[in-house]
């Protein structure tokens, strides 16, 4: 039986691939700052400061980011349900393409925060600080909890209705 040389090549490169778990990193991140499809469900990252990090197409469901300080960190595509964002400082983050469905952003600082279509329905924004610099292009509200407390209606993208 003949094997492919491309068969040969992609298992040469799949096996030279770091792995994400172990080698010294606590949290499932290839490196302190690169944490791209790293597997974070659950993990309890309150208070910590991640600024400036990618955690593009991670999981980070019900994860704990409590009081987390996490200036421009990026998260796109990244799936961040039900995740505890309560007082996190997430000034310039970016959220692109995500889906944070249920998660708690109480009393965050959203400021300059791109939600650009993100589903973010069912989320907790109460008290939540949002200017004029943070995104919402296409972004799902529905049935989220708005910053004054009001329920977002069914259809609201970009706007609480």
């Amino acid at each position: 039986m003949k094997i492919s040389t491309s068969i040969i090549c992609a298992i040469g490169f799949l096996s030279a691939l770091p792995s994400f778990a172990g080698e010294g990193n606590t949290v499932g991140c290839l490196t302190d700052d690169f944490c791209n499809w790293a597997d974070l469900r659950g993990k309890d990252l309150s208070g910590q400061d991640i600024s400036e990090k990618s955690y593009e197409a991670a999981n980070l469901s019900n994860a704990k980011l409590k009081d987390v300080k996490a200036d421009h960190v990026t998260f796109h595509i990244a799936t961040l349900d039900g995740a505890d964002l309560t007082g996190a400082d997430l000034h310039g983050a970016s959220f692109f393409s995500g889906s944070a469905q249920k998660a708690n952003f109480s009393g965050a600082n959203l400021k300059g925060v791109n939600f650009t279509r993100t589903n973010l329905g069912g989320s907790n924004f109460k008290g939540a600080q949002i200017d004029g610099a943070t995104v919402l292009i296409h972004a799902n509200l529905d049935g989220a909890i708005w910053t004054d407390g009001r329920i977002c209606a069914a259809g609201s993208f970009g706007v609480c209705k």
